[in-house]
């Protein structure tokens, strides 16, 4: 059955689809991947950023330290203002200083820009002679990064201090901004630092999200040991994201116009194909009822042509196995016909040979000269009856059987055994055991040709050896007319009776056909009766014919 437009789509568009969603899949992971490199580059770059800068500080603060206008801020007035002016372009330089102090040995303040507050000498401390940089909080509770350098005099001896702090949420931001333009992504990563409290110091985006307005970020996290806080970068993955979802979107659509580009030319396909398999199926349901004639013409552009071609090259085949069998069958009949004609001349020919065997020792007893005129009489008729089966081949080949009569078996089972049994009493004993009469539905000479076969097998069993013959006939258990024929012969085994006994064509005999039993079987089954054997091994078999009547036809 044809599919439907919608049936061809889907079969095409699964496959583009998982196609579609294993490209997508693969790029959300690269993105990912990416997304973790640029992060952790992020956070690097900003590290080191950092560090540079307090590098950059300290550099600073040393080589203050040691111009003339630092040192010599205590001698006088000029020198002060001189000190002052250096203060405040220090100040001012790249905007890194939030303030800039000058103390005495004493941790008095002499010189501080801005003028704004006055700073707080108890707040720094020195190390020796070395600069000292802590986070210290200022009255607002804002972190600074606060630089201590020892001024010492010509003779080595401190003087006083310059003190700088930074203010480190300027600081912070200033090379997040930075981190933005060196990442050489669209958007700029958020940067996050807390102290070792977890306190946050800087936060590059102070956007809060709840719930599920929280967008998903990648996120990379590193200490910073120099100033003992960590710093955590991130980047929003939608960002990111973005193109991925946009190609992953094309790639569906993609998919879904080549899912209908191919379900259109498939159908289109099928329907010129399914014209051809109706033309295949009207023709080969003819050839299934019967005309084996009829061939299948289609063109050669025809994707079924292929199919037509077989099919009739079968039919061509099945025409020629036709007549070669009609040809079999007729051979067969022939054959059957001349087998059945030759067991029935031979069983002809046997009872003339008895009859002129004992001839010449019974020739002076008068009835037996009647007998034997009146077997020579019944011979000749019989030998008449096969030139009428010659002469009618046709239904002599067909099988058919006379319509049964009313018939008395009695007569019929004397003058059989006068003609074939009573010649060979001087080697066996004959006994038979008949009623005066006995009548069944039969065909009166069906089923004289089966008591003759039976009796001529009967005696042929036994050989020369000396032996009884029996024939008997009467009623059976169920009231049905039958008559029996023993020998006292060799006997069959079981097996024989099973595979062989009935089987047509199949003898023991040196020179039999194997059709004797056959066809009595199936004259007596035609007559709607039944036929069967007994038989000991080594003590002889007994064969039982039982017909219908008219008062227990078993047919009806």
């Amino acid at each position: 059955m044809r599919k439907s437009f919608l049936t061809y789509f889907l079969i095409c568009a699964v496959p583009l689809l998982l196609l579609a969603a294993l490209n997508y899949w693969n790029a959300t992971r690269s993105v990912d991947s990416t997304l973790s490199r640029v992060v952790e580059n992020d956070l690097n770059s900003f590290v080191v950023n950092v560090d540079e800068v307090l590098r950059d500080h300290e550099s600073l603060l040393l080589k203050a330290v040691l111009t003339p206008e630092i040192k010599g801020f205590q001698n006088d007035a000029s020198q002060r203002a001189k000190a002052e002016s250096s203060l405040k372009s220090l100040l001012d330089l790249r905007g890194q200083f939030q303030s800039v102090a000058l103390f005495d040995r004493n941790h008095h303040p002499v010189l501080f820009v801005p003028a704004a507050s006055e700073p707080d000498g108890r707040v720094w401390t020195l190390q020796g002679n070395v600069l000292v940089d802590r986070v210290i909080e200022d009255a607002s509770w804002k972190k600074l990064l606060q630089y201590s350098v020892p001024l010492h005099n010509e003779n080595g001896g401190n003087e006083g201090a310059l003190v700088a702090t930074i203010d480190l949420q300027r600081m912070f931001a200033k090379l997040s901004q930075s981190l933005g333009a060196r990442s050489r992504t669209e958007a700029r990563p958020m940067v996050l630092v807390r102290d070792s409290q977890n306190a946050v110091i800087f936060d590059s985006e102070p956007i809060v999200f709840y719930g599920a307005r929280a967008p998903r970020r990648s996120t990379a996290d590193a200490p910073l040991p120099r100033l003992g806080l960590n710093v955590t970068v991130s980047r929003n993955q939608a960002t990111f994201m973005s193109g991925a979802l946009r190609w992953g979107f094309a790639g569906f659509l993609v998919a879904l116009l080549l899912a209908l580009l191919a379900a259109f030319f498939l159908n289109r396909h099928v329907r010129s194909r399914s014209r051809g398999m109706a033309r295949v199926e009207e023709d080969l349901s003819a050839i299934a009822h019967g005309d084996i004639d009829r061939r299948i013409e289609l063109q050669s552009s025809d994707d079924a042509r292929a199919i037509a071609d077989n099919i009739n090259a079968m039919t061509a085949q099945l025409r020629a196995q036709i007549a070669r069998e009609e040809e079999s069958r007729q051979f067969e009949s022939f054959v059957r016909l001349s087998a059945m004609l030759t067991h029935d001349l031979k069983n002809a020919i046997e009872g003339l040979s008895l009859t002129v065997t004992n001839m010449e020792r019974h020739f002076d007893n008068e009835q037996f000269r009647i007998d034997a005129m009146k077997g020579l009489t019944n011979a000749t008729d019989k030998l008449k009856v096969l030139v009428a089966r010659l002469s009618r081949p046709l239904s002599s080949m067909s099988g058919e059987h006379k319509r049964p009569t009313n018939t008395d078996l009695v007569p019929i089972l004397k003058r059989v055994v006068a003609m074939t049994a009573e010649p060979a009493r001087g080697r066996h004993t004959i006994q038979t055991k008949l009623p005066a009469n006995l009548y069944a539905l039969a065909d009166a000479r069906s089923v004289e040709e089966v008591m003759e076969n039976l009796i001529l097998n009967a005696l042929e069993a036994m050989g020369n050896k000396s032996g009884t013959l029996t024939i008997e006939a009467g009623p059976d258990a169920h009231g049905d007319p039958s008559f029996s024929v023993s020998d006292t012969g060799p006997g069959m085994s079981r097996t024989f009776i099973d595979n062989r006994l009935f089987r047509p064509f199949s003898t023991t005999k040196r020179q039999g056909i194997g059709l004797g039993l056959y066809t009595c079987r199936e004259v007596i089954r035609a007559g709607g009766g039944s036929i069967e054997v007994q038989s000991v091994e080594g003590a002889g078999t007994t064969f039982r014919v039982v017909l219908p009547s008219i008062s227990n036809d078993r047919r009806n």
